[in-house]
């Protein structure tokens, strides 16, 4: 079991990476988070299913990595404003990287999601997850899927319609009639 788990770690790993990457917005960060997230992975190995898919059950790990690391940044960047240090309000990384207005509003629009629908949005659109996996790894039906990516994607329309990076030209004065 041990080769082929490490195996499996090793193909997942660059995936797995991709999406600590989008929830940490920082490549360091995001290495670090799957690193610790194989070592997990590697300790709790009897706690896979291996008749069931092993991405899924990797991304949990990888997911609950990352969002350890976010609530002990959040956790960090209180104490500072407490004891009076500033909080830079510099543009995350990921916006940085975009770079046009159009990927940024849209990452603006997806961060602004609840929680299970930003989860949808990025396993489809980022990881090119199937619905299957997507619902293994959400433990959620499939028709929990779907209904949620519906949403997510009338959410993000609906948020993106007045922005100006998605408006439409106006049609010339005076065209056919």
């Amino acid at each position: 079991m041990s080769d082929d788990l490490h195996g499996r770690l090793q193909e997942a790993l660059p995936r797995a990476y991709v999406a600590a990457f989008r929830i940490l917005g920082d490549r360091d960060e995001a290495r670090d988070a799957c690193h610790e997230a194989a070592q997990r992975a590697l300790g709790a190995a009897r706690s896979y299913d291996s008749g069931r898919p092993f991405y899924p059950w990797f991304h949990r790990i990888v997911k609950n990595c990352c969002l350890d690391r976010l609530s002990a940044k959040k956790t960090a960047r209180a104490r500072e404003v407490e004891v009076g240090d500033e909080v830079s309000d510099a543009p995350g990384a990921e916006a940085l990287l975009m770079g046009d207005q159009k990927a940024q509003a849209l990452a603006r629009a997806i961060r602004s999601l609840p929680e299970e629908l930003r989860a949808v949005i990025e396993l489809r659109h980022f990881q090119d997850a199937s619905y299957a996996d997507m619902a293994e790894i959400l433990a959620v039906p499939e028709g929990t899927v779907m209904s949620r990516l519906y949403r997510a994607r009338q959410r993000l329309r609906e948020a993106l319609a007045d922005d100006p990076a998605f408006s439409r030209p106006e049609a010339p004065a005076g065209g056919a009639r």
